[in-house]
């Protein structure tokens, strides 16, 4: 009776495991981006957002310096 209680428990956790297996399996096929399209995207974001950014705050480093030497 025990032996066939264990066997029962041990083909179901190897069942359990397979299924395990297919379902990362699948969800690793689907959760993997093309690198195409993260690179795109990061120069995208590079250049429409940090690129303006400092180019703003440099301008205005700029204004700041010449009000402070012309005050001086």
């Amino acid at each position: 009776m025990e032996d066939n209680t264990d066997k029962k428990i041990l083909e179901e956790l190897r069942s359990i495991n397979q299924s395990l297996k297919e379902i990362m399996e699948n969800q690793q096929e689907v959760i993997q981006p093309p690198i195409l399209n993260d690179t795109v995207k990061s120069l995208f974001i590079g250049v429409f957002i940090v690129g303006p950014a400092i180019a703003i705050l440099y301008g205005l480093f700029q204004i700041l310096g010449s009000w402070m030497n012309s005050a001086v």
